[in-house]
């Protein structure tokens, strides 16, 4: 295991955290923050995120974490300054809506609409637009993925900016004739999978999310 991720398990497992090490605190905090919103529904107010992660931890840095995470794409938060959004869930607006637990959320990409179910190990249901015809795409899961159908997910490769180089080109297709025509749009730069290729991979995409939901009882 890398040092990174020893020390991301020693967070979940001990509640040990080298506070200097923003990489593994971030990581913390947006794991805590995508499972208080799975878990109850509701914008995190700080003050609730700061009491549920380990007691230690510097209320100082953990809003620096905060203010890092929002900066960068990787947190949503409303004006309030409460987290409406990590690891791709939020309660804000976004183009792909994912119906979870019962609860409506949305997902800043169709990646994470079909990724965060596999996870949790949980149904869903997604509903967006075809990214090439804009046809109404509604899908049931974990069943659609062992159905032969049509739509297919187009993974954009990303680059440094989440929101425009990952998320915004990162949606789902009517059909393969459409997803071949996005794909020339994106200038080859990603990949096209079918829904189980992408419930498979995105299982283990949001592992270490799933895991913090267990803990707190979301899962």
């Amino acid at each position: 295991m890398r040092p990174r991720a020893w020390r991301a398990a020693s967070a979940s497992v001990w509640g040990w955290l080298p506070v200097a090490d923003a990489e593994a605190l971030d990581d913390l905090v947006r794991h805590t923050a995508f499972a208080l919103l799975v878990r109850d529904g509701h914008p995190v107010p700080e003050e609730r995120l700061a009491a549920t992660l380990p007691t230690h931890l510097n209320r100082s840095a953990v809003r620096q974490a905060v203010d890092r995470l929002a900066g960068s794409g990787h947190l949503d938060r409303d004006p309030s300054g409460a987290v409406v959004g990590a690891g791709g869930l939020t309660l804000g607006d976004a183009p792909h809506r994912l119906l979870l637990h019962g609860r409506d959320y949305r997902t800043w990409c169709a990646y994470d609409a079909i990724g965060i179910p596999a996870a949790l190990g949980a149904d869903g249901a997604i509903s967006t637009r075809c990214g090439v015809c804009g046809r109404a795409i509604t899908i049931r899961l974990p069943a659609a993925t062992t159905e032969e159908r049509p739509e297919r997910l187009w993974l954009a490769a990303g680059g440094t900016d989440l929101r425009v180089e990952f998320c915004t080109p990162t949606v789902l297709l009517c059909s393969p004739d459409h997803a071949d025509a996005w794909a020339t749009r994106q200038g080859g730069r990603g990949r096209v999978l079918d829904l189980g290729q992408a419930w498979r991979l995105g299982a283990g995409a949001w592992a270490a999310y799933a895991r913090e939901a267990e803990r707190l009882g979301a899962a």
